[in-house]
């Protein structure tokens, strides 16, 4: 077997060759890396040009927002001005003697029921503050207090006395109304009325307007006849 010389030249073209393939490789493997540096930067690029865009877009509209801001929270404030602090026992007894003014003089009332108030919907403080609302910084929640007024009344009378709960001084919602017709021509039944209150948002209670009664000048009860003792009472049933 012959040896194969190479000769110097073949060494020269040789050893290029080999740069050339390192090279080559070289640059392939830095251009991938320059490649994907590239497609970071571009996707970097584009969420900047969002965020420029979206802050470009509320500078353009900043002063429209400052309005619609203000009227937002004229319209809130208007909605929470109809609302009282709290609903008591004395507000609905006191919308008992506005029923009865309500219905004509009509209504004779047996029994007034009063349920607990519970929490009909609550806004977080933490969403409370984070309106930023001059005024308002603590959790705010809507209550309501359903109270029964069971009695009898006429037709009229009673659609007088709906009228009375849509227009008077509580803010009211009608619950149930269940009333049958007596033998008398009367109507019998019972109206669940649910008062509603704002816990929370700055609103005042006022006191219903009843007056103090002056001791023996007026029969708060309409309680008729003699008062009896216990002897005097089972002399009169023996």
């Amino acid at each position: 077997m012959k040896n194969v010389k190479i000769d110097e030249k073949s060494k020269f073209y040789t050893a290029v060759l080999l740069c050339v393939v390192l090279i080559g490789v070289a640059f392939f493997l830095g251009y991938r890396k320059l490649e994907d540096k590239a497609n970071g930067l571009k996707n970097e690029n584009g969420e900047l040009e969002s965020r420029i865009a979206s802050l470009e877009t509320y500078y353009l509209t900043e002063e429209q927002n400052k309005k619609d801001t203000e009227a937002m929270t004229i319209a809130i404030k208007d909605i929470f001005s109809k609302y009282e602090a709290e609903a008591r026992f004395e507000d609905g007894i006191y919308e008992a003697f506005n029923l009865q003014r309500g219905s004509l003089g009509t209504l004779e009332l047996n029994t007034i029921g009063f349920m607990t108030p519970f929490v009909v919907k609550g806004i977080s403080g933490e969403t409370v503050n984070n309106a930023q609302i001059e005024g308002y910084t603590e959790e705010i929640n809507f209550r309501q207090f359903d109270v029964t007024y069971d009695g009898i009344l006429t037709y009229e009378g009673l659609k007088s006395m709906v009228e009375e709960i849509a227009n008077g001084k509580y803010n009211l919602a009608i619950g149930n109304m269940s009333y049958t017709i007596t033998d008398s021509g009367f109507i019998s039944g019972t109206s669940t009325l649910s008062f509603y209150s704002l816990e929370g948002a700055g609103c005042s209670y006022t006191k219903p307007p009843v007056e103090n009664y002056q001791t023996g000048l007026d029969n708060l009860f309409g309680v008729n006849g003699t008062v009896l003792d216990r002897a005097d009472a089972a002399n009169a049933d023996s």
